[in-house]
């Protein structure tokens, strides 16, 4: 075998001699140890990089995968919602505002969900918040705002936020303001 140790006693080769042998092997065995310890660098560095990656606060959600949205289509309300200034620091991280379009006479028709909010804030709700499939946006609605510290979308809570435009508006109208004024 050519790598294997030459015994004491035998005739060498000038060239091969024990401490040749000797050099050789631990010079094969540092390259390995080192291009473990290269690997495992490697390794930890991604490891660091996946765990502050997801430990890192979320980024907004895009509907289009971060391409820029073109302004949607149809008609829409518009406005500004605020809260009173003596309920802004009841409003948790957690919370959610979720803006309700309600035809005149029946149930909610349209919403739109907004997180983490930040008042006073300008939203839009049209044809894309629509909750059933088909159904026109237009006509007349009424417009609420509800804050859910917990922000679940089911029925309000003790301890939400809530507030509302003073009257009916058509749909297409803009400085539709809504005041988060009471708890319930």
């Amino acid at each position: 075998m050519k790598d294997s140790l030459p015994q004491r006693g035998q005739s060498d080769p000038p060239h091969h001699t024990r401490e040749r042998w000797v050099l050789r092997e631990t010079r094969g065995s540092v390259r390995t140890w080192l291009v473990s310890i290269v690997t495992l660098l490697v390794l930890s560095a991604a490891i660091v990089v996946v765990l502050f990656r997801s430990l890192a606060p979320p980024e907004a959600p895009s509907m289009t995968g971060g391409a820029p949205t073109a302004p949607p289509e149809g008609p829409a309300i518009s406005g500004t919602l605020a809260i009173a200034p003596d309920l802004a620091g009841r409003v948790r991280d957690t919370a959610v505002v979720f803006i309700i379009a309600r035809r005149p006479s029946g149930p909610l028709f349209a919403v739109k969900r907004i997180a983490p909010p930040r008042f006073p804030l300008a939203y839009r709700i049209g044809p894309e918040d629509v909750m059933m499939a088909g159904e026109a946006f237009d006509g007349e609605a009424r417009v609420s705002a509800r804050v859910s510290q917990t922000g679940s979308a089911g029925p309000p809570q003790p301890g939400d936020l809530e507030g509302e435009h003073g009257a009916s508006v058509r749909i297409g109208a803009r400085d539709v303001d809504v005041v988060i004024a009471r708890v319930r």
